[in-house]
């Protein structure tokens, strides 16, 4: 019985990462990638998504804006940080996703040419654990500042 509930879990997170087309960027990546993304000092979040979400996709728009808010509303108000929720099944969401090489579901930070996705911490913490999630989201904000 006790090899039964972290098998469950295996596969719970397996079906909520690739059931919700989990993206396949890396962690982080710099370089020429960003030539199309206007270069600034300024920290852009992306949430890129499907129009169906689940609980959790759902999850992640709505606790990286809390978290936003909590953290960085200063920032947010100056514009030195900018949210931006893309529909990947609408234009706009697929030329930028396109741009960023993103092809699915994810929570990116870009600033410059830093990129750190965030999306495999979204689905592990946003809708179970939304306190580590805002510090991971904070810790990773406060390293590009």
């Amino acid at each position: 019985m006790k090899t039964l509930k972290p098998t469950f879990l295996l596969i719970f997170v397996v079906l909520i990462l690739f059931g919700c087309n989990a993206p396949t960027t890396d962690n982080q990546t710099s370089g020429n990638q960003t030539d199309q993304i206007v270069q600034s000092d300024d920290i852009q979040v992306y949430y890129f998504h499907n129009t169906k979400r689940c609980a959790t996709c759902n999850a992640i728009e709505d606790e990286t804006l809390m978290a936003l808010e909590l953290f960085y509303k200063e920032n947010i108000e100056a514009g030195t940080i900018e949210f931006t929720s893309l529909n990947l099944e609408e234009e706009e969401g697929e030329a930028m996703a396109q741009t960023l090489k993103i092809s699915g579901q994810t929570l990116l930070l870009v600033k410059g040419e830093t990129r750190v996705n965030l999306t495999n911490d979204g689905f592990m913490n946003a809708r179970t654990n939304p306190t580590k999630f805002h510090e991971i989201l904070r810790t990773q904000i406060d390293n590009l500042l």
